[in-house]
């Protein structure tokens, strides 16, 4: 006898059941609910995970804990922190949300009460003047503190064992807002920041500073952007910092009538600001307080890998390049539909030749990869440093693939590409896969660059799991091990490798110890 068939509805739509919900689950998740909080010890490893990892991996998840607002981009709702504590071969995983003053709010109101991305006038007035960050962008652990950061505001602090949040703001930052993309300089034990709409919303002000190993300031200075965008990530060298404009703009006018925050400019270039990091101590021929301007054309320069200098006055800097509006919901009103007709992606080098004044085109980039690829990191250990090895996700040449090719949510595999040799070297998790933003683990301390191991997360879509994958940098095209979860999670946004000796101090449980 043949089994009835199951109506589609049933499987997909929970019988046909209204929820808030239906409109606020991520498709390209296959509606992965999240909103969880809990512990799992000792995962489910096949290999062997070499004894030389020891630490800490944390991921940022976006996971809206009630439903969002209609208009809300992807990258809004609340900050989810996934770790996984390794150790000896084993690992041990803990889930829990930034405890935002945003969150705790709506959670003592067990509702929404804050509206668009960015746009406190569509919030309720009851929260109006609270900090509206959700935490949800990236993790960065620095002078004995773990980071949960988004741009909109200061950072939190959150414990790096029980992920429990202990405070905003924990080094008393200059202005309102802080980078989710602060660098290291590993060489002078600095990390690197920047807060754009630094006095307020959509202003032009950025400030740029560095904090010590023991997180005190230093270096402060006050810029003015050449319009108010979306500065999403910058580069540092030895000498200077290179912020990265988006061509998205904000209108203070907009936002007060309840539009979005953002809005998609295809007549503004991608544009780079240049500015010394020591304004005590100037390179030659730069004023106090200077800034240069230069700039390509209209493309968002998603990420950046890692940049350096050369002696006669140029910067070189790697990133993705994409040829289109990345958040749609941010398409210019007069826009019929968003023109996608160019889903131009790859990886570039950007040289920027500061003998050239400010307002000049930079020359067409070196084309890396020409293969849309994006959220690459490399060994940052030589950061500021000519560097050779990038380790990115992809859209694989010869994987096909369902989902639409559009970055960051096609990218199936892993790519380590080697500069100097020109030789690309490819990572294939599989059919149904989508891959997230690897780390990457020197060897040891003296390793050569880029001699190591990476981890990332795949997303098995049609067994819906996640798996986390160890891969050797000296045969990159099959894992050493995989860590299987006991569910799938939500997608990552960003995440980072906390060392247990040289940062942690040690071994500590991650999870209830008996």
């Amino acid at each position: 006898m043949n089994p009835t068939p199951v109506p589609p509805n049933i499987r997909d739509d929970f019988f046909g059941l209204p929820s808030p919900w239906s409109q606020s689950l991520n498709p390209m998740e296959s509606g992965v609910p999240g909103r969880f909080e809990g512990e799992a010890a000792d995962l489910v490893v096949f290999g062997v995970i070499p004894k030389e990892i020891n630490g800490t991996f944390y991921r940022m998840m976006v996971d809206p804990f009630f439903p969002l607002l209609p208009g809300n981009p992807a990258i809004e709702g609340d900050g989810n922190i996934c770790a996984f504590r390794i150790h000896d071969g084993s690992v041990d995983m803990k889930i829990k949300y930034v405890e935002t003053e945003r969150l705790q709010l709506e959670r003592k109101a067990n509702k929404r009460l804050f509206g668009l991305y960015r746009n406190p006038f569509s919030h309720h007035p009851c929260v109006r003047a609270a900090v509206a960050s959700t935490a949800n962008t990236s993790l960065v652990f620095w002078a004995g503190k773990l980071l949960a950061l988004k741009e909109v505001a200061q950072p939190y602090s959150v414990h790096p064992d029980t992920l429990d949040t202990i405070e905003y703001d924990p080094f008393g930052s200059p202005g309102e807002t802080f980078s989710a993309h602060p660098k290291i300089d590993p060489f002078t034990d600095e990390l690197v920041c920047f807060g754009y709409e630094a006095k307020g919303l959509a202003t032009d002000d950025v400030v740029i500073y560095a904090l010590d190993k023991d997180g005190k300031k230093h270096d402060e200075q006050w810029i003015k952007a050449p319009w108010c965008g979306f500065i999403h990530d910058c580069a540092i060298t030895k000498n200077f910092i290179i912020l990265v404009l988006w061509p998205f703009e904000a209108d203070l006018e907009r936002i007060k009538a309840g539009g979005q925050h953002w809005q998609y400019d295809y007549d503004r270039p991608a544009t780079y600001v240049v500015v010394p990091r020591r304004p005590g101590d100037l390179p030659s021929g730069w004023k106090r307080g200077e800034s240069r301007v230069y700039h390509w054309q209209n493309a968002v320069v998603m990420h950046t890998a890692s940049a350096w200098e050369e002696d006669n006055g140029k910067l070189y800097f790697d990133s993705s390049r994409v040829c289109y509006n990345i958040l749609p919901v941010f398409e210019p009103s007069n826009s019929q539909q968003q023109d996608m007709s160019n889903l131009k992606a790859d990886y570039v080098r950007w040289e920027i030749d500061l003998n050239q004044p400010s307002g000049t085109q930079v020359t067409e980039p070196v084309v890396l990869l020409d293969l849309p690829s994006e959220l690459a990191r490399v060994d940052e250990r030589f950061l500021t440093r000519p560097y050779d090895r990038i380790f990115s996700p992809v859209l694989l040449p010869d994987r096909p693939n369902a989902l639409p090719p559009v970055v960051p949510l096609c990218l199936n595999g892993y790519v380590m590409i080697e500069k100097k040799s020109g030789r690309n070297t490819f990572f294939d998790p599989g059919h149904h896969s989508t891959t997230e933003e690897p780390i990457f683990i020197p060897r040891s301390k003296d390793a050569p660059e880029g001699d190591g191991w990476i981890l990332g997360m795949v997303q098995r879509l049609d067994v819906n799991r996640s798996d986390l994958v160890v891969i050797d940098t000296r045969d990159f095209t099959k894992p050493v091990a995989v860590i299987q979860l006991p569910f799938r999670t939500k997608n990552q946004i960003h995440g980072n490798w906390v060392e247990a000796e040289t940062q942690l101090k040690g071994y500590r449980s991650l999870v209830k110890t008996y």
